[in-house]
This record gives structure tokens, sequence and C-alpha cells, in this order.
């Protein structure tokens, strides 16, 4: 389903190449079709630059991305949109808060749709949209007409994650979507994440900060630091992490950075 192969990025601070920032590192990673991927490591690993070259925000230095076989190392981020879907961390960058939710949920069914001069709204959307927002037990099915920009951070974040689906994409890009909401809040989101991935069998990449999150949710786990993949584990070897072992091992890297700096 997605492949990112020999991928390499460095962003150019100054014009001193000593001051030149790796993000990734001939990163080379294979996802299999309904995977569900969390990515953990700290500040500067290149967890979010891999997410921003696989949705085309950046292009590659060197390296490809190749989603369900297609090559598209080379389209722009908004051609590769019909493939992707994404949440990002702000709960307001995923919707248009002076629109109503159900015309922010229509906008989102034309990601993947052709473009035509008919009428955008119809009975059987409206349906759709009403048991998905059932779905969320947020009695959000009956305000259809509501601004978004009214809604929590909660709700918004799950209206957001609703739209990224609506269409089913060939890949889900989460990137640390409950990092901004409240411990009870963020479980709510989680969990419906967890829902709509594994009913829908949608290939997901979750970046997360949160080491119990990354164990429990997901049938995989990769770690990044320096702009590599360090850790790579999948099924019980997944399910027997512990979030000890998981920081003892982001120790273990910062004193071994520590003395090679020495």
């Amino acid at each position: 389903m997605l492949d990112v192969i020999n991928a390499s990025k460095t962003f150019k601070i100054t014009n001193n190449p000593l001051d030149d920032r790796i993000a990734l590192k001939n990163v080379n990673l294979h996802v299999d079709d309904g995977e569900f991927v969390t990515i953990i490591g700290g500040n500067g690993s290149g967890k979010s630059t891999l997410m921003n070259v696989i949705s085309g925000v950046f292009p590659l230095d060197s390296g490809k991305i190749k989603i369900n076989d297609i090559d598209v190392t080379n389209l722009s981020e908004y051609k590769r949109a019909k493939y992707l879907g994404r949440v990002f961390q702000d709960p307001q960058m995923g919707t248009a808060g002076m629109m109503s939710i159900e015309e922010n949920m229509m906008i989102a069914t034309r990601r993947t749709r052709k473009k035509n001069l008919k009428w955008g709204f119809n009975k059987k959307d409206r349906e759709t949209f009403i048991n998905r927002l059932a779905s969320l037990n947020l009695g959000l099915e009956t305000r259809l007409d509501q601004k978004v920009g009214l809604l929590s951070g909660g709700q918004r974040q799950a209206v957001t994650l609703l739209m990224a689906t609506l269409e089913r994409p060939e890949i889900l890009l989460l990137d640390e979507h409950t990092a901004a909401l409240d411990p009870k809040t963020a479980k709510i989101v989680l969990d419906l994440t967890d829902k709509v991935v594994n009913e829908e069998h949608i290939t997901t990449l979750m970046i997360t900060h949160n080491m119990k999150d990354a164990i429990k949710y997901g049938n995989r786990l990769i770690m990044m630091y320096g702009g590599e993949i360090i850790l790579d584990v999948s099924g019980e070897e997944k399910s027997k992490l512990t979030v000890e072992e998981l920081l003892n091992m982001f120790d273990k890297l910062d004193e071994q950075t520590i003395n090679d700096k020495e």
C-alpha cells in the first residue's frame, strides 16, 4: 500500500552546510494494506517530516514515495490529496469554522469525486452524514446546520476524522491528532479512530508522544531518531512492549548522542 524508498530530506537553515538539519536519512518503510502503524520519537526525530513528504508538503531530496504501487514522488500536494486523508494536531486546521457541519462534510465528499456543476447537496449524502455522525455518540447528527466553529475541540476533531475518512482514503495520516485535547476527550477521539480504522480497514500512520497510546493502538510501532527508523515491531512483540522499555530506549539514545558529541 505504502512504500517509502531511500527517502532523504535536509533543511538548509543558513548558507553554512554545517547548519544543515537532516530530517530524513535514507528512510525505507513498507506498510501493508490495512496496517495501523503508530510512530514515536523525540522532537526533531523526523516523524512530522515523514508525514509531510508522504503527503507532498515537502519534496524529497532523493528517494521515492509509492502509494498502491503508484509513484507519487513528483506529484504536488493537491494531486496526492485523492489518495490521502489527514488529521492535524490543531482541531481548527481540518475544518472551516464559519461553515456548518453539513457544509464541511459535503466538501469532504468532493475530495475524490469528479467535479461538475451539479448542486452539491442531496438527500443521500445527508443521510450518510447523519448516520456517520450518530456513530460518534456526541449528538451531532441533530446539529447539521450548526457552525463547526461553535463545537468543542474534541467534537471538532471527531468531525475532522469523519471528514478525512468519509471517502475512504488509501492512507490516513494522523499527526498527533489528540495532542491538543484533554485526556478524557483524547481517549474518546482515539477510540473513535481505532473503530473507524478497523471497520474501514484503512492503512493508517499515527504520530503520538504518548507511549501508552503507541502500544495500545495499532498493530505495528516504529520509533524514529535522527531522521532514521531505529525500531520496527508488530504483532505479539509490540503487544508485549512496556512504557518503561520504550523510555529506556530513549534514554540510551540520548546518552549515545551526548557521548558522540564529546
